[in-house]
């Protein structure tokens, strides 16, 4: 098989987690309707085939680990948006956590979990103050605050 015993199983789990996501976003933001989808479209491409080959190699795993954990954190901050922008009429709790795409961002959350536990093969020490949660909480708020600037100012 083409990765290692231990981490098979989370390497799949995160293949599988990219394939459907990228199958439901290609679904609904086809490139062939608008071609602004087709970064989307390739960056879920690397996810699927480029990102689990390098999450098996100790010396790639911290790029695989960036690249998985970037992409869930620009997903998660542009869904967010997406939905302030088209919020549901009328305005319940209901409608916020049925029609918004919350659940969309908790299945792209689940990607952070699994990307930790494959470095966590590698690394079960950790990396020391880096990599842990609070590192994506802070970047993950980094990048809300140049997402909310830029709406702002353009």
């Amino acid at each position: 098989m083409l990765f290692q015993k231990e981490i098979r199983k989370p390497i799949l789990a995160l293949m599988l987690i990219s394939l459907g996501g990228w199958m439901l976003h290609f679904r609904i933001h086809s490139i062939t309707a608008n071609p602004s989808n087709f970064l989307p479209f390739l960056i879920g491409l690397v996810n699927i085939v480029i990102t689990p080959i390098l999450f098996n190699q100790r010396k790639t795993v911290i790029v695989a680990y960036l690249i998985n954990g970037i992409g869930v954190i620009i997903g998660s901050v542009a869904m967010a948006v997406l939905s302030l922008y088209n919020l549901p009429e009328p305005l319940t709790f209901t409608s916020l956590i049925f029609k918004t795409t919350l659940g969309d961002i908790l299945i792209l959350l689940s990607k952070l979990f699994i990307g930790q536990m494959i470095l966590s093969h590698y690394y079960p020490t950790g990396l020391g103050r880096f990599f842990n949660p609070g590192w994506w909480v802070r970047h993950f708020c980094y990048l809300s605050i140049v997402f909310a600037i830029g709406h702002f100012l353009w």
